[in-house]
Order: C-alpha cells, then sequence, then structure tokens
C-alpha cells in the first residue's frame, strides 16, 4: 500500500529496518558460504544493512511485495558492491583463472586423470587453503559477472516498482526473466545442473558438493564457473 504519511517518520524507518534486518542476515550468510574465510560475515552483514537503509529511505511504497523484492534487491547490490572491492571479479582475478585452468589441463595429460586440490596446489606453489580461497574468488567472480547481466535485464526494476500496475512486474520478471533463467539452466550439461541445483538451491558449500560428487573442490569450482558462465551467456540481453 502507499504510505498515507508521505515520508516515513522516524519511528516507523526504524520499525521497517528491524523488520527487514533479519532478511540481511539471511542474504549475508548464504553469500558467505560460497566466499573465502577471509570475508568477515560482519562486513557482510554490515554493508547489506547500509543498503537497506538506502532502499527504505527510497521506497514509494510499504507491506507489499514489490517493496520487499526491491529491499533485496538493494542488499545484495550493496552487498556485491563491497566484494567487488575486495578484488572479487576484476581482472587479476581473470588472469589467475587462466593460470588454472592452464596448470589442471597441464596435470590432467600428465596423470591421466583428474588432479587433486593438494596436486594442483603444489604445482601453483600455493597451500591448500591459499587454492581453495583463489577458487572460492575465481567462482564467485563469474557470480558478480552474472548479477551485472541481471542488472542489465531488470535494468527499469526501480520504475516498474513504481508503476501504478500491479501485473507489471509479473508479466516482465517472473514470465519473462525467470523463464529465460531457467530454460538457460535446462540447457546446461547434467553434471554442471547439478552443481547449480546443489550450491544455489540446496545451499550446500562448494566441499560439500565435492563430497556429492565424489571429486576435487577444484572440479566442483570449475563446474560451477562454467555453469554461469553459459547461464551469463543464454540471458545477456541482445
Amino acid at each position: 500500500m502507499k504510505n498515507p504519511y508521505g515520508k516515513l517518520s522516524e519511528k516507523e524507518r526504524e520499525e521497517l529496518i528491524l523488520k527487514y534486518l533479519p532478511l540481511v542476515k539471511g542474504i549475508a550468510f548464504n553469500l558467505k558460504k560460497n566466499l573465502p574465510d577471509s570475508v568477515d560475515i560482519r562486513d557482510l552483514i554490515g554493508y547489506g544493512i547500509v543498503g537497506l537503509i538506502k532502499a527504505i529511505d527510497n521506497l514509494k511504497e510499504v507491506n507489499t511485495k514489490r517493496a520487499e523484492s526491491y529491499i533485496k534487491l538493494r542488499i545484495k547490490g550493496a552487498i556485491y558492491d563491497y566484494l567487488r572491492s575486495l578484488d572479487f571479479g576484476s581482472r587479476s582475478v581473470r588472469e589467475k583463472e587462466r593460470q588454472l585452468k592452464e596448470v589442471v589441463e597441464r596435470l590432467k595429460e600428465k596423470l591421466g586423470r583428474e588432479p587433486t586440490d593438494e596436486e594442483i596446489a603444489k604445482e601453483m606453489n600455493l597451500s591448500r587453503e591459499e587454492l581453495l580461497n583463489l577458487l572460492h574468488k575465481i567462482s564467485f567472480s563469474h557470480i558478480l559477472s552474472l548479477e551485472e547481466v541481471f542488472k542489465e535485464n531488470l535494468r527499469d526494476y526501480e520504475e516498474i516498482l513504481k508503476s501504478k500496475n500491479d501485473n507489471v512486474e509479473d508479466a516482465i520478471i517472473r514470465k519473462e526473466f525467470e523463464e529465460k533463467l531457467k530454460e538457460a539452466i535446462r540447457k546446461l550439461p547434467d553434471r554442471e545442473k547439478l552443481v547449480i541445483q546443489l550450491i544455489f538451491y540446496e545451499e550446500l558449500p562448494m566441499r560439500e558438493v565435492a563430497k556429492v560428487l565424489n571429486c576435487s573442490i577444484s572440479r566442483v569450482a570449475q563446474l560451477k564457473s562454467s555453469a554461469l558462465e553459459k547461464l551469463r551467456k543464454e540471458i545477456k540481453p541482445e
């Protein structure tokens, strides 16, 4: 419904912030599952709260589904912006990803099988923990890249939220965009599809997915990155 008071009073503003704080924490903890240990969950929550406050200050409606969707987008956007500042998605990460692929291919040819995390780490002169942190960065860089595509598809989202037509969001976002994404996921190879399901729908960390697939964490990261790159290309606006 429309806010009958026009601009929110301080009390109403505080009540909305408190109402959506659990949403901030939920988003932050879900993202943390696929991030290096060096990323502090408190920082994710802190930046998420900044996004929450900015969203509430920009609200034209309160207590509606569209308002909550907008708040969620702003929370995630603020956290993603923070992660970009930590070198996620940068050129250096892409270069390290290229080096990692070369090492994996070289070891596969030499060993005649998929190399273990320990073998890859040794070849790259990294500790196993350093390799895992790199894998997390590479994987999340693809998520950030996909998020940019989401923004392109939903570039008019804030305008949609301001629209008086209650069916606009459903027609544009749910029916078109989500169907496009589902179709892109259906086209993925079976193992990539399974990795996407386990990580994003079952919300398992990569360590657990590796156990399910009986493979190295490096292999899971490769499958995840490959799947996300394919999804990005499929749903990218023409």
